[in-house]
């Protein structure tokens, strides 16, 4: 009779354990739903300019002046594309572009690595003064700093060049990525370089075998923010370079309607899509790594 009793006790026990597992995984099913639901609406309404910025730039000029607008092109045409680089010297702006944005960001994180690691490692007083002047440098607004910057690369005879919007760049982007790669190093474990230089490495030899890679996602986050700003820069660009074969893609862009004599909305959409392809293909080539970097330096011999 007890035995009966007890049966019947645990059998009620586990069902209610089992209704209480489904509750459970219910609820944590719907809640993921409901969770990729947002992030899907999120990504629609971020990427919507973008879709219409891609439609519109397939689209011929009749359709993107016809009111009401058509979402999808009824004809279907890369004549924008084509204009883009027959009519104009778009071609030159994105060469330009990509030899400044491509240098300035090397530059950067090479000077930054090495910058932010001795920071973050070895500490002398006027180091960390110096971080705080390269800190309080990047919180000034270009514009303030325009005139003298200006009046020192004309007196430097390096007006109107590539050569000073690359050293530029990389002088007012550098406190950024020095702040950011310094957070990196002062996450890692020193304990484990001090095994590696037991181990026969020198200080150098722990920062490239250890350090370093352990810091990929900091140098890959650093690289792809330092592109962009590099790659879409108007104010310095705009008032530094003037011949048509200096310009970079950001002032080329506002002048391209008037030296073309074209007043098209698919020509513009079309160079602000291929302004914006570069940057969506640089993240799509390099994001594993921000995943992939986090524990190689652990790893590494």
């Amino acid at each position: 009779m007890h035995s009966k009793q007890a049966y019947h006790v645990t059998s009620a026990t586990q069902r209610s354990a089992i209704r209480h597992s489904s509750r459970h995984r219910l609820r944590a099913h719907l809640e993921r739903a409901g969770l990729y639901t947002l992030l899907a609406l999120t990504v629609l309404v971020m990427s919507a300019p973008l879709v219409w910025m891609l439609l519109s730039s397939l689209k011929p000029d009749r359709e993107n002046a016809a009111y009401p607008p058509t979402i999808l092109p009824h004809t279907w045409t890369l004549e924008n594309y084509q204009l883009l680089f027959t009519i104009s010297d778009f071609g030159m702006y994105l060469r330009n572009s990509c030899i400044v944005a491509s240098i300035s960001t090397l530059l950067t994180v090479v000077i930054g690595v090495n910058a932010a690691y001795a920071l973050s490692r070895f500490h002398f007083h006027w180091l960390n003064i110096l971080a705080g002047i390269a800190l309080f440098a990047y919180t000034i607004p270009p514009i303030l700093v325009l005139v003298p910057i200006a009046r020192i690369v004309t007196g430097l005879g390096l007006g109107n060049s590539l050569t000073s919007l690359i050293i530029l760049y990389t002088a007012t982007l550098l406190p950024f990525a020095l702040w950011v790669l310094r957070s990196y190093f002062n996450g890692l474990e020193i304990e484990i370089e001090h095994a590696a230089m037991i181990d026969g490495c020198t200080r150098f030899g722990a920062f490239v075998r250890v350090a370093l890679p352990q810091a990929v996602p900091g140098i890959i986050s650093t690289s792809i923010f330092t592109f962009n700003a590099a790659w879409s820069e108007y104010l310095f660009a705009s008032t530094l370079t003037v011949s048509p074969d200096k310009l970079t893609l950001s002032p080329g862009l506002s002048l391209l309607l008037d030296q073309t004599g074209v007043y098209s909305w698919g020509l513009l959409m079309a160079s602000a899509v291929v302004i914006t392809v570069p940057v969506l293909i640089l993240f799509t080539i390099i994001q594993r790594r921000l995943v992939h970097g986090l524990g190689d330096g652990a790893v590494t011999g």
